[in-house]
């Protein structure tokens, strides 16, 4: 499961990376509005797979051979889970109603 997620979220990884390289040249030279509505929207989706997509790059490069860890799962997911709803905080702290 871990190599199929893996390759899937490289290439989703790839393909965003490279749409907000398009979004962010159509905003630059300012030929349609949709390049910067692209760079508001994809941004979260954008984090999330770089986020799986460097956890399991990180798992399967320091797993243990022929086997599966849950422990290193754990230990490696954990702390990308942490950051990735760091991000989605921060990108809606505007909307969360202030005392």
């Amino acid at each position: 499961m871990i190599p199929y997620l893996h390759t899937l979220s490289a290439w989703l990884f790839y393909l965003l990376g490279g749409s907000f390289f398009a979004a962010y040249m159509v905003q630059v030279h300012t030929l349609h509005p949709w390049g910067a509505w692209w760079l508001q929207v994809a941004d979260l989706p954008l984090a999330l797979i770089g986020a799986i997509y460097g956890g399991t790059s990180l798992y399967v490069s320091v797993k243990p051979r022929d086997r599966d860890s849950k422990a290193l799962m754990v230990t490696i997911g954990f702390p990308l889970a942490l950051i990735v709803l760091t991000l989605v905080i921060l990108n809606f702290w505007e909307l969360i109603p202030q005392g």
